[in-house]
């Protein structure tokens, strides 16, 4: 059996963060006899995202409200709630890139085509070049109510795309910035080409149930060992393990919810559950059950405290993983004091949870920022062995911007004094 020894944080800080600068507004005529004054505005934290609804009063989301999910899934159609907490239409493209190990550069686009009436389909499509093995790239999904008011749909997806652990969960832009800067790669790629459908019954203030029937072909992707980065250009890049190629046929049984987290919003909790069974009558090449659960809460303790709250977990009832669905766990987005994928199995158990407390707040014309303190603790195991243990750890703590956009973590495990310092800068809270 391995376990994890908990991981142990401790600082990280940065004011005003650059990457969320707010363009100015428009200048209107000064007074004569008025100078404008051009100051940082130092105070005590105040409610900024943190704040609470006066009593009664309701809540109307707006484009600048943040909206928390689970990040799993194809990432084609924004959810229900979020899509209609933005007016009921949606219809601009989105540019995506990504720069990693396998694929170098990436590029595409991905359109989608909402409208307010409840009968109407929903259609999402994506196009991606990888540039650096030559391969296009793609995902569609149409989705079609089937009941008024919408909230029964039947819905179909086609994709092909890099894929990696669901666990792994460093988005994009992190990754991009970390192989350009440091020549590193937080994730494992693989290709799948999938084909499902799906019938799914929006609850609302619950969750979205969802029956899907899936046919996914998996393939190994080489490292591409030359893939440049503008600083570290020496340092080898790690190998991207093989995965089990082959097809999976599956059912899986899906909820998923995301929650807005709001100026006004006391809380959020969100989740995604889902139980897959392959193989058996449904042919492929693998056949397993598997179970995988990740439940996330937001908390407002105060009007300038919160706590943030993860527990996940993973369970194969039967049968055998392929690679490419076991439940790997380290690095910076779990088990921060870990190396990256240090734990792996076909079970896991996963524990985190922050404390912020907001302290300064930053404003200028420019951009509005600031610095909370932070707690943190993370708690986790993956193995194979059924005589499975948890291992609960100790106190970690650390500094963030008052954003979150960007936090910057020195992490030690307690549990090994001889352990070295971890440092790991993100642009996203990790959960």
């Amino acid at each position: 059996m391995r376990s994890s020894p908990t991981v142990v944080v401790l600082l990280a800080a940065l004011l005003a963060p650059p990457f969320v600068c707010a363009a100015a507004p428009p200048s209107e005529p000064p007074a004569a006899s008025v100078a404008a004054p051009d100051t940082l505005e130092f105070a005590p934290a105040p409610t900024d995202s943190n704040a609470f609804l006066p009593e009664g009063e309701p809540h109307h989301a707006s484009e600048g409200d943040a909206w928390r999910r689970a990040p799993f899934g194809e990432g084609l159609l924004t959810g229900r709630e979020q899509w209609r907490a933005r007016g009921g239409r949606f219809h601009g493209a989105q540019l995506l890139l990504d720069y990693n190990r396998v694929d170098r550069l990436r590029l595409g686009l991905l359109q989608q085509v909402q409208v307010p009436e409840p009968m109407a389909p929903r259609l999402a499509a994506r196009v991606e070049y990888a540039f650096g093995r030559q391969r296009t790239l793609y995902g569609f999904q149409l989705e079609q109510p089937l009941v008024r008011p919408g909230r029964i749909a039947l819905g179909a997806s086609l994709v092909r795309r890099t894929d990696h652990n669901q666990l792994q969960q460093v988005d994009d832009l992190e990754n991009t910035l970390a192989m350009l800067l440091w020549r590193y790669d937080y994730r494992d790629y693989f290709e799948r080409d999938g084909l499902g459908a799906y019938l799914s019954w929006y609850v609302p203030d619950f969750s979205t149930a969802s029956v899907h029937l899936r046919r996914d072909a998996y393939r190994s992707l080489p490292l591409d060992p030359g893939t440049p980065s503008w600083i570290h250009r020496s340092r080898p890049l790690r190998d991207n393990p093989a995965v089990d190629e082959g097809e999976t046929r599956s059912l899986v049984l899906r909820f998923e919810r995301a929650a807005p987290t709001t100026r006004r919003t006391h809380a959020g909790f969100y989740h995604w559950i889902e139980v897959e069974r392959a193989g058996r009558g449904l042919g492929g090449d693998f056949s397993y059950t598997r179970v995988l659960a990740d439940l996330r809460s937001v908390i407002r303790l105060s009007p300038a405290t919160t706590l943030v709250l993860r527990l996940a977990g993973g369970h194969t009832a039967s049968g055998a993983l392929p690679v490419q669905k076991e439940f790997p766990l380290g690095g910076v987005d779990v088990l921060r004091a870990h190396a990256f994928g240090q734990f792996r199995g076909d079970q896991m158990a996963l524990a985190q949870a922050e404390y912020g407390v907001g302290l300064w707040r930053l404003r200028t014309r420019a951009f509005e920022g600031g610095l909370h303190a932070i707690a943190f603790v993370d708690a986790g195991q993956a193995w194979f062995d059924p005589r499975h243990g948890w291992d609960l750890g100790s106190q970690h703590f650390g500094l963030a911007t008052g954003e979150d956009n960007l936090r910057v973590y020195l992490a030690k495990d307690l549990q090994d004094t001889s352990s070295d310092l971890i440092l790991s800068v993100r642009l996203r809270r990790p959960f």
